[in-house]
């Protein structure tokens, strides 16, 4: 990882928990700017950015800005896709259900930030960057249950807790518990959990056997797992599975068992709760729900891929 991505990470971690207050992060001319909001905005240093959003910070409480991705552009500029979240104190609007989501690009030369463009319209910024061939192919269609399943693996497989901490939802419930852990909401609490475990093991491999969508953001994932943790020569190996109940692209709930059929059970219990698979399956409908119509779906039957044989 570049020392210009671990400090541009290490600066939305702060604002993340609603932290502005750090400056060494900011050359003395830092330059800010808005683009495509209500009215341009711009300010020098970060008195002026202050004073920029002062007009933001006034109309929301608990007003954070979470970095859902970082992307290195070159040696100077850092992309980073931004969430934020925050409840209005007038109107009692929760930021993060409106899914405010903004691009950031900051310039960094000598270890510092000389220059941070936000765009409110996230189509300009991507073709101000040249980048529209790669936002169509990654942001074009909102992911199903199990693209989001693939997404976090592979996140995992990288170490790339960003990536992952993307696939969920602000307020996401992870239940580790039938796996021996504990239960986490929100994404900060996920993160401390996730930091952990990253860092007991030297090595980690994750594999999908199978990955089944049941419908309406509903889907499951079989797993082996393969790791040698700190200070250890010898390997660690389990088979586990992962149910999971996304929204809007995101997962609201995700869940580990050690017992793949209790997760089967789960699966299907909620994909019935939510309106999909059992009758709906047997009769070969597709079913159609709060998150659209089930792509792919067949005479009913859940959309199953087996990824046996890798690794």
């Amino acid at each position: 990882m570049s020392a210009n991505l671990d400090l541009v990470r290490s600066i939305y971690a702060d604002w993340e928990r609603g932290d502005f207050s750090r400056a060494d992060w900011a050359h003395p001319e830092f330059e800010y700017v808005v683009v495509g909001g209500p009215e341009p905005v711009s300010g020098i240093g970060l008195a002026g950015m202050a004073e920029a959003m002062r007009g933001v910070l006034s109309v929301w409480d608990d007003h954070r800005i979470e970095a859902v991705e970082c992307r290195q552009l070159d040696n100077e500029r850092v992309l980073v896709f931004t969430r934020a979240s925050g409840r209005g104190k007038a109107s009692g609007l929760d930021l993060a259900q409106m899914r405010a989501e903004w691009i950031d690009v900051l310039r960094i030369r000598g270890g510092k930030v000389t220059r941070l463009v936000t765009y409110a319209d996230r189509d300009r910024a991507l073709a101000d960057l040249g980048l529209e061939a790669q936002a169509v192919s990654e942001e074009s269609t909102t992911p199903d249950g199990e693209e989001l399943l693939r997404r976090s693996i592979e996140a995992v497989n990288r170490r790339d807790l960003d990536a992952m901490l993307g696939c969920l939802a602000p307020d996401v419930v992870y239940d580790t518990s039938h796996s021996g852990f504990g239960v986490y909401t929100g994404v900060p609490a996920v993160r401390g959990f996730l930091e952990d475990w990253f860092s007991s093991y030297e090595e980690f491999e994750m594999v999908a056997e199978e990955i089944v969508d049941l419908g309406n953001g509903v889907g499951y994932t079989i797993l082996r797992q393969r790791g040698r943790p700190v200070g250890s020569s010898g390997e660690i190996r389990r088979r586990s599975a992962s149910v999971g109940l996304s929204v809007n692209g995101l997962f609201v709930r995700l869940t580990t068992y050690s017992d793949i059929d209790e997760a089967r059970a789960a699966a299907e219990r909620l994909a019935q709760e939510r309106g999909v698979g059992g009758v709906a399956s047997e009769r070969g409908s597709c079913a159609e729900g709060a998150t659209g119509p089930r792509r792919g779906c067949r005479a009913g039957l859940s959309r199953r891929r087996d990824l046996g044989g890798v690794g």
